[in-house]
């Protein structure tokens, strides 16, 4: 009987994890200079932790069950639950703001497509305990900072709105009962037609004169710092929900400008982020080109620390998939080469010097090199063979001539240069990885 894995679940051998142990690095080392902190947390939760967020349409997107002890668990969906749940029970010994990443693996019942599968990774950034933008850009700029960081410079844009921003519009336009239906219709705008969004539109219950107003604001989209001064004028600022949200808008820009990445950011009254829970700024982050799902998606969703019991604190962050940044790094030719590599590989001619191989090994090991050894018995021939399959960078050679003056022959790979010198004095120039 022949086995493989399940469709939507992936299999990283050495060669795949060595590029994605570099991808992860750089992640960690980027969010990490910001203050967050790393949390981890269980891979199964109770199912009614992820029904207090999204009811029971929760039951045919995750993998759930019933355990041993007849409680309802899955698989987790997404963090922000757990995160919520974590805070909530320590709301009053954590210090604020609360700074959280983690990358934890995620599983969907969903049917796998391009960037979207069953088991994936995902980065979760958040910072909850400030109210104000301030926030919400020191979590974008963490976000942008991760792109820069993997060598995507001009192949992404982060689009920027605010919830409250376009309820205010439907609340001016008398229309606010419609807000469901306008603000579905406003999700599906780039992927149909024009004249379907228009239809949609209409079928929510908006005349021409509605509809035409909605399209000028959802159009003033661009680079943030002019895209708001041109929407400025399209707006009733009388309204508070429109106030708030465009002056909160004004202030991120302000803060992208003193973060100097400002220019990696559009406005784009479309962004309305589908989940219920979001208070105020929301953002996606796509490819430039406009042929990837979200990379990002985020926001500020200050009712969640209530909505699971706690009290009232305000919250802002993000969740990237790993899936759709590997489409986008190969596609930008930025994916680390998929190979292993070994800093010293030790070739014995005779397993009479395996002493000195296992003490040479130990020593270049304290100083976090990778280093092998022989383990099979081989001979020389077959013992080079294998040096080079694991991309050995530099050969230590102990033979007959080499063990009787206490010596070592170090052999570049790159170059195929050779030398011999004292074992001690060797191991006094290796400096520690």
């Amino acid at each position: 009987m022949k086995f493989q894995s399940l469709k939507g679940f992936r299999d990283f051998y050495p060669e795949e994890m060595a590029a994605r142990r570099k991808v992860l690095d750089k992640i960690f080392c980027t969010v990490r200079p910001y203050g967050f902190r790393e949390v981890d947390s269980p891979s199964l939760e109770m199912l009614e932790l992820f029904r207090v967020k999204s009811g029971e349409e929760i039951l045919t997107q995750t993998f759930n069950f019933t355990d041993k002890g007849n409680r309802d668990v899955t698989l987790i969906p997404e963090l922000t639950p757990t995160v919520a749940r974590m805070v909530v029970e320590r709301s009053r010994s954590l210090k604020r703001p609360i700074k959280w990443f983690s990358m934890p693996k995620m599983w969907r019942y969903e049917e796998p497509q391009s960037g979207r599968l069953r088991e994936f990774y995902q980065l979760n950034v958040d910072i909850f305990g400030v109210p104000g933008p301030e926030a919400d850009a020191e979590v974008l700029a963490v976000g942008i900072d991760i792109m820069l960081k993997l060598g995507l410079e001009g192949e992404f844009i982060f689009k920027i709105s605010d919830r409250r921003l376009m309820q205010g519009v439907l609340e001016s336009m008398g229309i606010a009962d419609k807000r469901e239906a306008v603000f579905a219709a406003i999700d599906k705008r780039y992927k149909i037609t024009h004249s379907e969004f228009k239809e949609l539109l209409s079928k929510a219950g908006l005349d021409d004169i509605q509809i035409g107003r909605l399209l000028s604001i959802l159009d003033s989209r661009g680079p943030i710092l002019e895209a708001l001064q041109k929407l400025r004028a399209l707006l009733s600022l009388e309204n508070e929900q429109t106030r708030s949200g465009f002056e909160s808008l004004e202030k991120l820009a302000d803060l992208l400008v003193m973060y100097r990445m400002e220019q990696y950011c559009e406005l784009d009254p479309s962004v309305i982020r589908g989940l219920a829970y979001y208070t105020g700024t929301v953002f996606e982050c796509y490819d430039t080109k406009g042929e990837l799902r979200a990379i990002f998606g985020g926001g500020r969703y200050d009712k969640i620390i209530e909505l699971f019991g706690g009290d009232s604190i305000p919250a802002v962050g993000f969740g990237m998939g790993d899936a759709v940044l590997e489409i986008l790094m190969r596609r930008a030719g930025v994916w680390p080469e998929e190979k292993i590599s070994t800093d010293y590989f030790i070739l014995t001619t005779s397993p009479q010097y395996m002493e000195t191989a296992l003490f040479l090994a130990q020593a270049l090991r304290e100083k976090q090199l990778v280093v092998e050894t022989d383990l099979l018995g081989r001979n020389f021939g077959n013992q080079m063979k294998y040096a080079n399959s694991i991309g050995t960078k530099t050969l230590l050679i102990l033979g007959e001539k080499e063990m009787a003056g206490g010596q070592v022959s170090i052999k570049d790979m790159t170059t195929g240069a050779q030398k011999t010198e004292e074992v001690i004095r060797f191991l006094d120039s290796v400096k520690n990885k």
